[in-house]
């Protein structure tokens, strides 16, 4: 095998500027001329003089050639050193930077034409926490079928249904919910769960203590334990739920009420809420009892929220803050905001369930949940999110292990460009911009205990990979300057990737 450093100078721009016009060439031994990408399909796959950043390394990596395999990386060398075998596609990388494949680890795979728009934005996984539709849509067959190469698509992780009790005599959200009422009940749901093949429990706000405790315990019996995530059940409480095991903790849901000073009191006017089934008659997002998160928020206490923080860490329980849900909700009153050109890209259900009316003020949402909120509903939206980016920078400086999520499709949550949002408002919120990357590209794979295949770019993993025509680490802007996307070793390029962005196949 020839170095790239050994072949001619000459040669070297040839390589290059053929492979950024989309050419593949073949270099052999000796000098020989390489065989036309007609004649002989190419094996391998050559990134050559690329900066390979990752969240990992001390530093960035310029000048490096990054080879692949199939579906994995085969090496990532100082392009002087690397050996391009025959059979190889080159990737002019000069001037570029590589990236891990994102992931958005709080997602709802709600339509088939959101596989298109996560790969059009770098997301080359996601973790999807139920099927909000009453068709249930196939989406672990999605992902499977994507990470076989028959169809354009990320990786998926994902579960069905949640595990939820009742609100009175009612369930939140129906047709997605498996009702557990009582610890029998609790534990037939987990069975149920891992019966359909999910790859994780979810839980609901609505849970009794005794059914949490016995989805837990369930969760963890036989050769492959399940691990539990979701919403903090508002009668368990956060510090409690970490203690039991719960794995991740979503929307940052329930922190604030352990870090009030007026906790008890708070709790015990929910409980009473919940057995009246008054809680879900609340405007937007009831089931999180968002109107006392506010309350809580008047009371926080930064002793205790230390002390929270402290628990977390030592029980490894992770936190899916959601930044841009909560940016979202606090900017309904700006008609700029609501007509944002990305819904043009989205898929008419989508875009139906988004539909939207403004009057005097008030917003309303009447397809997605009847939600309304009124002029001073928006304003305590504005101090929630607020509060909310504060927490998270505490959160990060006292240790806590957080990721980057989304909750798409929740309106102007946008499936795969809505990422990128929320890495911006980890910045924003006090991260480093490498810190931010982190939170969506080594810590899912840390969280999903598959460090060996994603998550840094090194020998071994799975070619899930961003190349990005300038470096985010100066700006985290830059993540959306895309050159191209590689998923399971497979490669769309620039133009590709533009039209996956507005949700069309290429």
């Amino acid at each position: 095998m020839l170095t790239f450093r050994q072949v001619p100078r000459l040669a070297q721009v040839i390589l290059v500027v053929l492979a950024s016009l989309g050419g593949s060439l073949t270099l052999l031994k000796g000098g020989q001329k390489g065989a036309s990408p007609s004649q002989e399909k190419a094996e391998y796959t050559a990134i050559v003089g690329v900066t390979v950043l990752d969240a990992v390394a001390a530093l960035p990596r310029p000048d490096h050639t990054v080879l692949i395999r199939g579906d994995r990386i085969v090496a990532v060398e100082p392009a002087a050193e690397a050996k391009i075998p025959p059979r190889t596609q080159v990737i002019d990388g000069r001037g570029k930077y590589l990236i891990p494949g994102l992931w958005d680890m709080h997602a709802h795979v709600e339509a088939e034409g959101f596989l298109l728009l996560y790969v059009g934005y770098g997301v080359t996984g996601v973790r999807h926490m139920y099927s909000g539709s009453p068709l249930l849509p196939p989406v672990a067959r999605w992902g499977q079928e994507a990470a076989a190469g028959q169809r354009i698509g990320p990786r998926i992780i994902a579960t069905t249904k949640v595990i939820d009790g009742l609100n009175g005599d009612k369930a939140t959200v129906a047709h997605s919910t498996i009702v557990a009422a009582t610890p029998e009940q609790g534990r037939a749901a987990v069975r149920q769960v891992r019966a359909n093949g999910d790859a994780f429990v979810k839980v609901y706000p609505f849970l009794l203590p005794e059914v949490y405790d016995a989805i837990l315990d369930e969760a963890q019996r036989g050769p492959q334990p399940l691990p539990v995530v979701g919403h903090v059940p508002h009668l368990v409480g956060a510090a409690a739920a970490s203690d039991k095991g719960q794995k991740s903790l979503e929307h940052a849901h329930g922190i604030f009420l352990a870090c009030s000073q007026d906790e008890a009191k708070l709790r015990k006017e929910i409980a009473g809420l919940i057995r009246a089934g008054a809680l879900a008659d609340d405007t937007l997002n009831a089931t999180s009892g968002w109107r006392f998160e506010v309350k809580a928020l008047d009371s926080y206490d930064a002793k205790k929220a230390a002390a929270l923080f402290r628990k977390f860490v030592a029980n490894g329980t992770w936190v899916v803050p959601t930044l841009v849900c909560r940016r979202n909700w606090a900017s309904l009153h700006d008609e700029n905001f609501l007509n944002d050109p990305r819904k043009a890209y989205l898929p008419l259900t989508v875009r139906t369930t988004w539909f939207h009316t403004v009057k005097a003020g008030r917003v309303r949402f009447p397809l997605f949940g009847n939600i309304e909120l009124s002029p001073q509903d928006i304003e305590n939206m504005k101090r929630l999110y607020a509060g909310h980016l504060r927490l998270v920078r505490a959160m990060h400086e006292a240790g806590v292990k957080m990721m980057a999520g989304t909750d798409s499709p929740v309106p102007y949550c946008f499936p795969g460009s809505g990422l990128l949002d929320e890495l911006e408002l980890l910045v924003q919120a006090g991260l480093s911009p490498r810190e931010a990357l982190a939170m969506a590209t080594i810590r899912p794979a840390e969280f999903l205990d598959r460090l060996a295949d994603f998550g840094s770019i090194a020998r071994g993993k799975y070619a899930d990979l961003v190349l990005l025509s300038a470096n985010p680490l100066t700006d985290i802007r830059n993540i959306r300057k895309i050159e191209g996307v590689f998923v399971a070793g497979r490669y769309y390029d620039r133009e590709t990737v533009r039209i996956l962005a507005t949700g069309r196949k290429p």
